[in-house]
């Protein structure tokens, strides 16, 4: 019973979504597909095979409010990106690119906040990448998602060659309940923009969201909810909305996955009631050989 209990939670999925009606305006849809709960191991979990981005990743002491072009981990697919991560301030230290006025309405991150990285927490989780690197993970924090709902990302910009069905995965709940996003976590789209950055294209919205199918959820163990996309287009592009509690400085995701394919491997992580119940049947074994033994040896 202990370990189908460990199953029912690792296993946990939200209610999905999988077939999402085409709107007479536009073919492009966006569906919930689910979450699944307290995942470390992404090499393991078989997500962010075509693709991922972590920020600030394994950052060697505690830092905040750093540019979110700094220390991350980037491996995102030739069809998605890359991120821009101009600021608003064209003086700021933080931005090396000196906040290019042509390329700040294109920009990745919200600057309303503005959004920005954090890593190096000694309480914040260990994670094991789709490419097999270990380190403390990181965060892009959003402060004007504390009591608010915002596009913490405005715009991850989609290619030639974008697959016609891609899964776009967010992982948040790493932060020891600092950042969590616990009044909306929605992924988006946009489709149809004339002029990048200057008139606004139609925004697409999911089929099915976590905060209305019991999904937001929060221990401090990290957590991959994912969406699926369906006709987006190069010049198309992918948006991301949190909101979190007002005393939180504002939510927070700590890594993007891209695949083509949907086909996470759940192998769950051992517990403590786990293993002492393998180390049980373990001892348990052992005696009874040594009891055979004893009784064919006579002694």
């Amino acid at each position: 019973m202990m370990i189908l209990t460990s199953l029912r939670r690792v296993f946990a999925f939200a209610s999905a979504f999988f077939f999402a009606p085409l709107s007479i305006l536009h073919a492009q849809t966006i569906t919930y597909i689910g979450v699944i709960y307290d995942q470390t191991n992404f090499e393991t979990l078989n997500l962010g095979d075509a693709g991922y981005w972590f920020p600030q990743f394994d950052a060697s002491s505690p830092v905040e409010g750093r540019w979110t072009g700094e220390n991350p981990r980037n491996g995102l697919p030739a069809w998605a990106g890359p991120l821009n991560h101009v600021t608003a301030d064209p003086l700021d230290p933080l931005d090396p690119i000196n906040n290019n006025p042509l390329t700040f309405p294109t920009r990745t991150f919200s600057q309303d906040g503005p959004s920005r990285s954090k890593g190096g927490q000694p309480t914040w989780n260990i994670f094991k990448l789709p490419n097999g690197e270990t380190g403390r993970s990181g965060a892009i924090v959003d402060p004007f998602t504390a009591g608010n709902s915002n596009n913490t990302i405005n715009r991850i910009q989609l290619n030639n060659v974008v697959p016609s069905t891609f899964y776009f995965s967010v992982i948040t709940d790493n932060t020891n309940l600092e950042h969590d996003p616990t009044g909306q976590l929605r992924a988006r789209g946009e489709v149809g923009e004339t002029f990048p950055g200057l008139a606004d294209g139609i925004q697409i919205e999911s089929v099915g969201l976590p905060e209305t199918n019991g999904g937001l959820i929060f221990n401090g163990i990290a957590d991959v909810y994912t969406f699926r996309y369906d006709g987006f287009v190069a010049g198309d592009y992918i948006k991301l909305r949190l909101s979190g509690d007002a005393n939180e400085g504002g939510a927070s995701f700590a890594g993007l996955l891209f695949d083509v394919v949907y086909d996470p491997h759940l192998i769950p992580e051992p517990t403590s009631d786990s293993i002492a119940l393998f180390a049980g049947v373990c001892v348990a074994i052992s005696l009874q050989r040594r009891k055979s033994l004893s009784e064919f040896f006579g002694s």
